[in-house]
């Protein structure tokens, strides 16, 4: 009887797994889209447009690296790269997929609580 238990329980562990897996692969097409379109203005560095400017809208009040944010909603991450913000063009689909806008909305609030 625990035997059968136990292999009827395998799809379930194998699925668990799968969603994990996806879940992994997403987060590692949004790091790499980060640091092909984003990381340029908005890394580490005052000599990095995008970071100086949003460490100078905060004052140290939010981190100015986006990797480091904890209050990145992703629907305002969306919002943010498809539509013109202060300082910031829209990304056309044609420079950033909604395939990859996905995983980078994945991707920036990984740090959420």
């Amino acid at each position: 009887m625990r035997r059968i238990a136990v292999v009827a329980s395998l799809p379930i562990l194998a699925f668990a797994n799968g969603g994990a897996a996806a879940q992994d692969a997403t987060l590692a097409l949004g790091e790499r889209i980060y640091l092909d379109k984003c990381e340029y203005c908005h890394g580490d560095g005052v000599q990095k447009g995008g970071t100086y400017v949003l460490q100078a809208r905060y004052q140290d009040a939010l981190p100015a690296l986006l990797t480091e944010r904890t209050d990145l909603a992703p629907e305002y991450i969306s919002a943010v790269l498809r539509t013109w913000t202060n300082g910031m063009a829209p990304l056309r689909p044609t420079e950033i997929s909604d395939t990859e806008l996905e995983a980078l909305v994945a991707f920036l609030p990984r740090n959420n609580a």
